[in-house]
């Protein structure tokens, strides 16, 4: 009989991303920083609004989103 050993994962995705989240996490922020010097939505490709880092359809999506928390 094979013994078997609690999986720390629940599936290869998790497994993938815990692995090698310090790289994931790196390229993330860099794009971010990217996106939010150039001057572009950082949830899309249009035209970021002055001083924040989301377009009109996003800024209003995040709005009502932290209406509803």
């Amino acid at each position: 009989m094979k013994k078997t050993r609690p999986k720390k994962f629940k599936n290869r995705f998790q497994k993938f991303y815990h692995l090698n989240k310090d790289r994931i996490n790196k390229k993330r922020r860099l794009v971010y920083k990217q996106k939010d010097k150039k001057g572009t939505c950082v949830r899309c490709k249009k035209r970021a609004l002055k001083g924040i880092t989301f377009c009109a359809f996003h800024r209003k999506k995040q709005h009502q989103y932290n209406m509803n928390r």
